[in-house]
């Protein structure tokens, strides 16, 4: 069986969006020392999609938890995302990374507003 090459028709329907938010947000809290221990895998399922997980051990997102919840989206994606506090995981179909991309910096940036109230209090 001959395998297709190239670029689907449908790519990058998002822009190019991609994963920028979660790429900066590795390279931020990459000093040396966290990446060794800590970091991102991604890997590919059979269903077919992406499975994500995110050390956020040591980081501003530590203690941060997200109940697990699945998002049917409006262009027939799908995603399930959680965090126990240590570790953001999220599952998708193979055309949804831009929205766990975009889920993890709405998480990122909504705790990121929740220490800046707390410390001003």
């Amino acid at each position: 069986m001959r395998r297709k090459t190239g670029r689907s028709p449908s790519a990058a329907p998002d822009g190019g969006r991609g994963i920028r938010y979660i790429q900066s947000w590795y390279a931020s809290n990459c000093d040396g020392e966290w990446e060794h221990e800590f970091g991102i895998r991604m890997a590919t399922t059979d269903n077919p999609g992406w499975h994500i997980r995110i050390d956020v051990s040591e980081t501003d997102l530590e203690g941060v938890v997200v109940p697990r919840e699945r998002h049917d989206l409006s262009d027939g994606g799908w995603m399930i995302a959680w965090s126990d506090g240590k570790v953001f995981q999220a599952a998708c179909g193979p055309m949804s990374l831009r929205d766990v991309d975009a889920l993890f910096e709405e998480v990122a940036e909504g705790a990121a507003v929740g220490e800046a109230e707390e410390s001003s209090k």
